[in-house]
């Protein structure tokens, strides 16, 4: 199985999320960690599994990087499984919190994704409204590093025990 963890970081606090989760899903699973800045989106289907990782940037948006492979994303039809991380200010951006990871994922299942995996719940979280909510949860972790850095670690560790757990129930196999 071909795995990759595609990231977007402005300020470097999603890449360093980044590199923990890949430390964390070892030796299990072998995951390649790459700059969004370096794929298209028809890069995306050389890979079985994608781990996205994206902050919400400004009010609601995606950041840079995303924002390029999202723009192309409808010329591509995907087979891949897919599950999701953000970055989000829960207090600066009570109505937007984690808008970037639900807008990113519904376009990666509404290509074809197989989603459905990582969800979170939100109740140690104090937000407004997302867009990154499926059925009362988040679609993928949520970490905001400006309001409780002290939960990153432990939530990292909960979430890849989590998704080990959902793709061994989904057969995708380690490396």
């Amino acid at each position: 199985m071909r795995a990759a963890l595609i990231y977007g970081t402005l300020l470097g606090n999603t890449e360093n999320v980044a590199e923990s989760i890949v430390e964390e899903l070892k030796p299990e699973f072998e995951v390649e960690l790459v700059d969004v800045c370096q794929v298209t989106a028809p890069d995306l289907n050389q890979w079985d599994l994608l781990i996205c990782g994206i902050p919400t940037w400004d009010i609601g948006q995606l950041e840079y990087g995303w924002s390029d492979v999202y723009d192309d994303l409808d010329s591509v039809d995907l087979d891949l499984v897919v599950a999701m991380f953000g970055l989000g200010d829960q207090n600066a951006y009570r109505d937007t919190y984690q808008d970037a990871m639900g807008i990113l994922y519904r376009k990666l299942v509404e290509r074809g994704a197989r989603g459905n995996i990582g969800f979170t719940p939100t109740d140690t979280h104090e937000f407004e409204a997302s867009d990154a909510l499926v059925e009362g949860r988040f679609c993928g972790l949520a970490i905001d590093e400006e309001q409780q850095p002290d939960l990153t670690e432990s939530r990292v560790t909960e979430w890849v025990a989590q998704i080990k757990q959902e793709l061994a129930e989904l057969q995708v196999g380690s490396s």
